[in-house]
């Protein structure tokens, strides 16, 4: 997949503490030494228009298979923008403790 890889804040460095990683199996946010990991990810091509998707824009969407509803979506290629992410955080207590909610993020090469 070609977003795997660490994403920090665009005007942030590559050595930036607060950031997200994507990974085969996992979302991790990170903010400093605090992370939380998330799994049970669904990939969502069509999420934006449906049936008439250009599918530029993919969601990633964690704890799809739980009872629980998603924490939060990972939206690549945001707002039809290659190389961007955002973050849509629906919980409150992440929003305080993982400041990431609609920032732009951009991709490290490591």
């Amino acid at each position: 997949m070609a977003f795997r890889g660490y994403w920090v804040p665009q005007a942030q460095g590559c050595d930036a503490q607060l950031g997200l990683v994507v990974a085969r199996d996992r979302l991790v946010l990170k903010n400093g030494t605090e992370t939380r990991t998330y799994q049970d990810i669904d990939v969502c091509h069509s999420c934006v228009g449906g049936a008439k998707s250009d599918g530029i824009e993919i969601w990633l969407i964690p704890e799809f298979g739980t009872a629980r509803p998603s924490p939060f979506i990972v939206r690549l290629n945001a707002d039809k923008v290659p190389g961007v992410t955002k973050l849509d955080l629906k919980e409150d207590s992440l929003k305080q403790r993982f400041p990431l909610d609609g920032v732009p993020l951009r991709r490290c090469e490591k």
